[in-house]
């Protein structure tokens, strides 16, 4: 895991990039994709903990991404995962990807992972019950319907 430079042309290409790609696999069209807030959303992210994007690599090879959000839902003693994006399917990036802020959480003191899932995405959503994941409520301040599931750090 590397923190990525969103700041950079290079970086900000990859997060927009994986961005888009999420959506469209998670919802199966563009509708209502904003783009620009995602990217001003992880600099927010960023500015407040430089490590809050990162790039996973297996080897020399882009993984996936992850992206923490340090201060929502803070008070609870809760963290934020805004965004997975796994390059690597079916091959473990997933459990590696949700570890890495498992433990970054955990050495923050955060007794509670979460995050937001499309309900219609049933493979995430399948893969998040596995490891762990229990279905909370519901995020109606969202675009579209996603499911709010939480994990349990303690």
């Amino acid at each position: 895991f590397v923190p990525l430079d969103i700041e950079s042309n290079a970086g900000a290409a990859l997060y927009q990039l994986c961005r888009a790609e999420g959506w469209l696999s998670s919802h199966g069209a563009m509708d209502r994709y904003d783009g620009a807030a995602f990217y001003a959303q992880a600099r927010a992210n960023q500015a407040v903990y430089s490590e809050a994007v990162m790039a996973a690599y297996c080897e020399d090879t882009f993984a996936g991404l992850l992206q923490l959000d340090t201060e929502q839902d803070k008070a609870e003693g809760v963290g934020r995962v805004p965004f997975v994006y796994m390059d690597y399917r079916k091959q473990g990036a997933g459990v590696q990807l949700i570890g890495e802020a498992v433990s970054r959480y955990r050495r923050l003191g955060r007794k509670k992972l979460r995050l937001r899932c499309a309900a219609e995405n049933e493979i995430a959503q399948n893969f998040y019950r596995r490891i762990g994941f229990r279905k909370i409520g519901t995020d109606s301040t969202a675009p579209v319907h996603l499911d709010l599931l939480e994990l349990n750090l303690v």
